[in-house]
């Protein structure tokens, strides 16, 4: 708790973990491409390395890249398509791990776009960590099914369905979706300050009418109340500090209850220092019998390594030292080293200290091929 009154001392927005354009993949509608037909090309290479030993979370190695050849249209200054295909390999196997077709028709109106097909999902949410991994862009990269985007001068928001695994009748698994909120209050601007609202709800599903399994349905909820605040140095190196606490709720409201706990809580607090090139995060969670269906394993009041093992209360400092650049046009670098220290759990190392370290490279190209002229307009 030490660690706690110390962030509160220190108090001063934003998702660390989802703020570095590493991470983000959008496409912007610009009415002056009206016509145009395009070749798109998204690249993510990775390397993420979880040295972690206590009871809960399943490390492991990831190692490969993504590779997503697309070819766009826009049909109207509000309106476009696009579709090529998903490409993942996995570096020491032989085949491709994931081989989809993508799919994306994008609608922007005036404060508001509304996208079917592939989502601009992962970390472009902004969910925080405990109740969405951002690591997911990796494991989980395609999510599919509808979103709408609000922004206004004050406030914005995510809503979306991710259609994850769906069945028909005979099948031998259940239907998996998400439906998922994330918004922003823009509370108070004042000169260098900024206090901002944000509000997330994850609702994640297992189901369905049609599969033979005969097993209870699963509904899980994750809900999380902040506050968020951002004081702006914009001095040459270091640009601003940032701070926020939320109250993180979970609760099961499956008809039958399987979850070892039937709700859950905790407290989630995130301090940054951003340098020019360098992010230095802190984040402390003190957890009680608390479930994220979707969130990061050290979170997890259940064990990804040992299924059935629980530890209640989870009590955790992670720091994270972060280092991404665009280091050429369209080439973004992010490395960054991530010790964390358990307070609960005594880890066989005996000093209770862990650590990951993750490097990414990501390369966008949109490149130009033709204009048509096209009679709709919308």
């Amino acid at each position: 708790m030490i660690i706690l009154v110390v962030l509160l001392i220190a108090g001063f927005h934003s998702n660390a973990q989802v703020d570095y354009p590493t991470f983000k993949s959008r496409t912007e509608i610009n009415p002056s491409d009206s016509g145009r037909l395009s070749f798109n090309l998204y690249n993510l290479n990775y390397v993420t390395d979880e040295e972690w030993f206590g009871n809960i979370p399943l490390s492991g190695t990831l190692f490969g890249y993504e590779l997503i050849p697309e070819i766009e249209y826009q049909i109207s200054p509000r309106l476009y398509i696009k579709a090529g295909i998903y490409l993942q390999k996995t570096y020491g196997r032989t085949e491709y791990t994931t081989l989809v077709p993508t799919y994306q028709v994008k609608y922007k109106a005036k404060k508001s776009e509304y996208i079917m097909g592939n989502l601009e999902g992962n970390d472009n949410h902004g969910y925080i960590e405990p109740i969405y991994n951002y690591r997911l862009i990796i494991t989980e990269r395609q999510e599919n099914g509808f979103q709408m985007l609000v922004d206004t001068k004050n406030y914005t928001h995510d809503l979306f369905i991710n259609w994850r695994v769906a069945i028909v009748p005979g099948d031998d698994f259940k239907e998996q979706f998400d439906i998922g909120y994330a918004s922003k209050l823009k509370f108070l601007t004042k000169g260098k300050l900024n206090l901002d609202v944000p509000i997330q709800f994850l609702y994640s599903h297992k189901g369905g009418q049609y599969d033979v399994l005969n097993t209870p349905l699963s509904s899980l909820t994750n809900t999380a109340l902040g506050t968020s605040l951002t004081y702006h140095v914009d001095h040459k190196l270091f640009q601003k500090i940032v701070f926020e606490n939320y109250y993180v709720n979970y609760k099961d409201i499956s008809g039958q209850k399987l979850q070892p706990f039937k709700q859950g809580n905790a407290f989630y607090s995130h301090l940054l220092f951003q340098l020019k090139n360098v992010g230095i995060d802190f984040r402390y969670f003190d957890g009680e019998g608390y479930i994220g269906p979707r969130g990061g394993a050290l979170f997890q009041s259940v064990s990804a390594k040992y299924p059935g093992l629980v530890e209640k209360h989870r009590e955790l400092l992670i720091a994270s030292f972060i280092y991404d650049k665009e280091i050429y046009k369209n080439v973004n670098f992010d490395f960054r080293f991530l010790p964390y220290k358990d307070f609960i759990e005594k880890i066989s190392s005996g000093t209770g200290l862990e650590y990951s370290f993750e490097m990414y490279l990501k390369y966008t190209l949109k490149a130009n091929i033709a204009k048509f002229k096209n009679s709709l307009q919308f």
